[in-house]
């Protein structure tokens, strides 16, 4: 039974699904990193399969004016199912429960439609963002 909870996920469940995403070598990511970011994320919502972790989203905040997505994962064999969308949906709902003015995300091309489809709207191409990849180099 699929099950979603407002909850963060342990280290091994965070790395689990971090590991079926493909972005970078989880090898390169330590235990403590994981779970800084876990314990410092403003609201997660968790995805299990009985007592599997299938799913993940998690908002980074400053808990008045802005909210950020971040790693928004469904295993592969759980895509497709409306998952990913209702993740998103509480997501927002937590952001809209804030009144945050505004909620970013960074997609890769090929998922911009899902984001889309969930009430984003995609950046102007003469409003890119930036990023710093290293700090300090």
């Amino acid at each position: 039974m699929i099950e979603f909870r407002a909850n963060k996920p342990t280290i091994q469940e965070y790395r689990n699904l971090y590991e079926s995403t493909g972005w970078v070598s989880v090898k390169s990511i330590s235990d403590v990193m994981l779970q800084k970011a876990i314990e410092n994320s403003w609201f997660c919502v968790s995805v299990y399969d009985d007592e599997t972790i299938i799913g993940i989203g998690r908002l980074i905040s400053d808990g008045a004016l802005y909210a950020f997505v971040c790693d928004m994962i469904v295993l592969p064999l759980y895509q497709r199912k409306g998952i990913g969308s209702t993740i998103l949906r509480m997501l927002k709902e937590k952001c809209n429960e804030t009144g945050f003015q505004r909620v970013w995300l960074f997609s890769a091309p090929e998922r911009i439609e899902f984001y889309v489809k969930n009430g984003f709207e995609k950046r102007p191409e003469n409003a890119p963002g930036m990023q710093m990849i290293r700090i300090g180099q």
